[in-house]
């Protein structure tokens, strides 16, 4: 099992600044660092993946589409931007070594469209995204999508929805990044949506999130009941904390994160990751 934190805990672009909390990273315990990746020529994509390897941190990419950028629709301008982004983070993805990008990569965050029905829509957005996840699977690369609360977006909400919708692009590349917090809003029991997106193999990635995105372990969240799912079905890839900081405003209307999430971004990954290892009985 790989334990690794998403480095939106600090900031949406990483830079020196955040490469230089990379030893206190591995120093807590961590095996790796998920690296948001928005604009990718803003980013010494090298650098971070030295200083990752230097360090003994593997690294796992996520993303999502901008807003100006669209998978449905008659809008093909709209449709090139977005596929434009998601092969640019394939490439990113290559260079920082990471083996998978997960995120909402199916339509930007808060875009509640209904001008086409949803059914319609996710139809649409699988067969825009089917030469992208061919791509993915082209580089080894895996893109995992995530349900998102009904807040944040009204097309994935659900794991059933992922499975259909993963399904649909007829790519073994296509598989689901399944987030607690959204889980604990969407689904009647978490543990056995867990279990559905493993028996439609299409489990590719895990974020170990509390249910108000506050540490770990300090929340409402299901976890032994977590875990046992993860365990009883051989998962021993990533184990992800995430939270977000809210210095930077795009995320933070994203996710309507108008208080502090945690106190301090170091005690969130020195208690949190002390409480999934516990309950992972590491």
């Amino acid at each position: 099992m790989k334990f690794g934190v998403n480095l939106l805990l600090y900031n949406g672009l990483i830079g020196e600044a955040e490469i230089e909390l990379f030893p206190l990273i591995k120093d807590i315990g961590f095996d790796g660092v998920e690296v948001p990746v928005f604009d990718p020529d803003k980013m010494n994509l090298i650098r971070i993946r030295e200083a990752a390897k230097e360090n003994g941190l593997s690294v796992s990419v996520s993303g999502a589409l901008a807003n100006g950028t669209r998978l449905y629709g008659d809008d093909k301008l709209l449709i090139k931007k977005a596929q434009h982004y998601l092969y640019t983070i394939i490439e990113a993805a290559v260079a920082l070594g990471s083996p998978l990008i997960c995120g909402p990569l199916y339509k930007c965050v808060g875009d509640m469209d209904l001008s086409i029905p949803l059914e319609e829509q996710r139809d649409q957005v699988a067969k825009n995204l089917r030469p992208i996840a061919k791509k993915a699977e082209s580089v080894g690369v895996v893109l995992a999508y995530e349900p998102l609360n009904r807040f944040e977006t009204n097309l994935i909400n659900t794991v059933e929805q992922g499975i259909d919708f993963c399904k649909a692009q007829q790519s073994p590349s296509a598989q689901l990044l399944l987030d607690t917090f959204h889980m604990h809003i969407e689904e009647k029991d978490t543990a056995e949506a867990l279990q559905r997106a493993f028996d439609a193999h299409c489990f590719g990635h895990f974020h170990a999130s509390e249910n108000d995105r506050g540490t770990a372990g300090s929340g409402q969240v299901h976890w032994d009941r977590v875990m046992e799912t993860l365990k009883a079905n051989g998962y021993d890839d990533r184990v992800v904390l995430e939270s977000f900081s809210m210095k930077v405003e795009e995320i933070r209307k994203a996710v309507s994160c108008w208080r502090p999430f945690y106190d301090d971004p170091e005690r969130f990954m020195r208690d949190g990751l002390a409480f999934v290892k516990e309950k992972w009985q590491v």
